[in-house]
């Protein structure tokens, strides 16, 4: 047994109630009342209060500044009590307590030991402090929960606070099933190494009072970095890290339709290798990147840094909320962004609405690439459909933001890469994103502008125009968010609604009774595949047309020759709307080397991001 403390030098304990806090009645998966925190402060008897951190840091840590074992964390394991699901199978519970610590393990520099069995209850006090004993049992929580972590920590001068025990209860009247023990427990090792609730949504570290439980099992990349900030990586591994980012940015009150100042925002790699960026990004129109030096592809050395700034400009009144997203080559990190508008969005004129299918000016002069333009809001959603440097077809995306009150756009083009088209199911899981550079949209008027882009280091301006070829709709912001009355079908279109397929769609450029359709899906072999067709109405919401593969000069060609483009039939389409809000997309074509045909038949649906979506007329 190791040596008992005694309440000399120790500062607090800390009750880190369940992940799965108060939970229901019903049958499964214990689950947390949404707005309770599963910790508390519980002061040792002449203990001062923990101190706070004074370094600027995104992550919560259970005493406010960081604590940390300063070897590996002992523990043991009390078998008494356990219920009666799991009375004959001790062993399988102790397995399942590594398991769920080998998760925070594997990704951090954290080291966790199992001792053996012991006969001490969790939270067991001696000389009025911590026993030194790090147990795990079964036991009631106070208020009703299903598990809670107690921890102790003492400060050593300028090393800061170091955890000295940590005790685990589990309550056998809520904790019944492989999967509630699994839940809980791989929350709870978060908290017994010494991090509190993340302030971020969908982590396995979340919770009141920032965030909802999610009774996840697996980490997040929020809760791995976390861990490393604390630990470092592995022993032996490199590992770069940012660690100084700000919890949460509140623009606090603002009037609607008028932009803020920026607030910077530096990413510094705290760690041992170095970290490349892959791209920095907004969810909503709402909140918009500014002035950026973060850009696709920056890489920072150990201790080097890059700043961005990011403005809000609400587009109506009430409290809004996002996160800016920074990608990096080791995974995302996401900060909480809020702010709270007042007053009516300020009288202006109707400002022009660019969706639709653009093409360089003057109009045909580079026929055989475009792009096409989903304007919802403050936001566009562009695909640009081009080739790559062996004459494919290459198609990448971007989410374009408005940058102030002007008619510029700009955003971070991915490049996508997915299952084959005719897989099925069609996984969304294992469609991938990789930033290969920026652009940037900016609108003369209603009809012109210039498409500038930076793509794998080649940079180019082009003027830019509607493409004509009927009846130019008028698109404008829907007045509510049912489009099924819509009687025009520009817009862009998923499968997601039906069948959860998100990373592949259509864009549909819809003037009179042609609508020509652009297909952004996947090869064969997951590279990025389109194919087009001009659909002729053959009937009352029904469209027809052949499809078409294409191959052309590589993107950055100076000049782009359009003889060089070659157009094959590859089979044909039929689209049929049920409404405005609903179509089938019925297709066959004869792709690869192999000469494969394929029909299928998919359920689409408008792709609204922006509520309530824009519709055309």
């Amino acid at each position: 047994m190791r040596e008992q403390l005694n309440a000399r030098g120790v500062r607090n304990a800390f009750v880190a109630l369940s992940l799965a806090s108060i939970v229901s009645t019903s049958a499964g998966i214990a689950r947390a009342a949404g707005d309770v925190p599963d910790y508390a402060l519980s002061p040792v008897p002449s203990a001062s209060t923990a101190q706070r951190s004074a370094a600027v840091s995104k992550f919560k840590y259970m005493f406010g500044a960081p604590a940390r074992w300063p070897g590996a964390m002992h523990w043991r394991y009390n078998h008494a009590s356990a219920p009666a699901q799991f009375s004959n199978a001790k062993d399988a519970v102790v397995q399942q307590i590594i398991a769920e610590s080998a998760k925070w393990t594997a990704v951090c520099g954290v080291q966790i030991a199992y001792d053996g069995e012991t006969t001490a209850l969790p939270k067991t006090l001696a000389a009025g402090g911590p026993d030194g004993i790090s147990v795990i049992g079964w036991q009631k929580p106070d208020l009703g929960i299903s598990g809670a972590t107690y921890l102790w920590y003492q400060t050593n001068g300028s090393s800061g606070l170091t955890l000295v025990d940590a005790d685990m209860m589990l309550d056998p009247a809520y904790v019944t099933t492989t999967a509630q023990l699994t839940s809980t427990v791989s929350h709870e090792w978060g908290h017994a190494i010494g991090l509190a609730h993340s302030n971020l949504e969908r982590t396995l570290m979340s919770g009141p009072p920032d965030s909802a439980y999610t009774n996840d099992t697996g980490l997040a990349a929020d809760d791995v970095h976390g861990c490393r900030c604390l630990y470092g990586p592995p022993a032996g591994q490199s590992a770069a890290n940012v660690c100084s980012l700000p919890e949460i940015v509140d623009f606090g009150t603002l009037s609607v339709g008028v932009a803020s100042s920026e607030s910077p925002i530096t990413v510094t790699n705290s760690g041992n290798a170095t970290l490349t960026i892959s791209g920095v990004r907004t969810g909503t129109g709402d909140f918009l990147i500014g002035t950026n030096g973060c850009t696709p592809g920056a890489s920072l050395a150990p201790g080097a840094s890059c700043t961005f700034g990011v403005l809000a400009r609400l587009a109506r009144a009430g409290d809004r909320s996002d996160e800016v997203t920074i990608d990096t080559s080791e995974g995302p990190y996401r900060v909480p962004l809020d702010a709270t508008g007042v007053g009516a969005p300020p009288a202006q004129t109707l400002a022009p609405n660019f969706e639709g299918s653009w093409w360089t000016a003057p109009a045909g002069s580079e026929s055989g690439w475009g792009l096409n333009f989903a304007h919802q809001g403050d936001v566009i959603f562009a695909t640009v459909f081009t080739y790559d440097a062996t004459g494919k077809t290459w198609w990448l995306s971007m989410t374009a933001s408005r940058l102030g009150n002007n008619n510029v756009f700009s955003g971070t083009l991915y490049e996508t890469r997915g299952p084959a088209f005719n897989t099925v199911p069609f996984d969304s899981k294992a469609v991938t994103y990789h930033a290969v550079g920026t652009g940037t949209l900016d609108f003369s008027d209603a009809n012109n502008g210039t498409f500038t882009y930076n793509v794998n280091g080649i940079a180019q301006s082009k003027p830019v125009t509607r493409t004509v070829f009927g009846n130019l709709p008028i698109c404008t912001s829907a007045t509510q968010s049912d489009l099924s009355a819509a009687t025009n079908y520009q817009d862009i279109w998923w499968a997601a609604a039906g069948t959860g397929e998100t990373g592949w769609g259509l864009h549909f450029t819809h003037q009179g009774d042609i609508i020509f359709a652009t297909w952004f899906t996947y090869d064969f072999d997951g590279s990025p595949l389109w194919l087009s067709a001009t659909a002729q109405k053959s009937a009352p919401g029904v469209y027809s047309g052949t499809l078409y593969r294409t191959t052309g000069p590589a993107f950055g060609t100076v000049p782009f020759d359009p003889a060089k483009v070659a157009r094959s039939p590859v089979g044909n389409a039929t689209l049929s709307f049920g409404n405005g809000d609903n179509a089938t997309f019925a297709y066959s074509v004869t792709l690869g080397s192999q000469a494969v045909t394929v029909a299928q038949t998919k359920q689409l649906s408008r792709l609204v991001f922006r509520d309530p979506g824009t519709v055309c007329r």
